[in-house]
């Protein structure tokens, strides 16, 4: 009897340790941290966009004016769980405009609009 419950405890403890979810820090989602964000923008046209607006280094907005198609910008930012990006743009006449962040290298968020202007955000998770 004394055999049974020793290994009932041992498999009850076992199982505690493989069900143990990964804390943020073993996974890589721990905050703040340093990010590579690119924003890209291109279109089914050659037109230039009359103005681009995108979030900085220090978390103010940036605007371009008469930005060549396609356009990226990099950026390397310190950011916080929650923290919000915006990428936006205004066009005249409408076209189909392609919008992405990328974190890391990789797409976090694609949008493609065919409206005069739009904007899209991402938040850290």
């Amino acid at each position: 009897m004394k055999l049974l419950k020793t290994s009932l405890f041992v498999g009850l403890l076992t199982l505690l340790f493989i069900s143990c979810k990964k804390s943020d820090a073993d996974t890589g989602n721990s905050y703040p941290k340093q990010v590579n964000i690119t924003y890209r923008i291109s279109s089914t046209t050659t037109n230039s966009l009359v103005s681009i607006t995108y979030d900085n280094e220090t978390g103010e907005q940036t605007s371009t004016d008469n930005s060549a198609l396609p356009f990226t910008k990099t950026i390397t930012k310190t950011v916080n769980k929650y923290n919000i990006i915006t990428l936006g743009y205004f066009v005249n006449p409408a076209q189909t405009v392609k919008l992405e962040i990328l974190v890391n290298n990789q797409v976090v968020k694609s949008e493609v609009y065919t409206s005069p202007n739009s904007a899209m955000s991402y938040t850290f998770q």
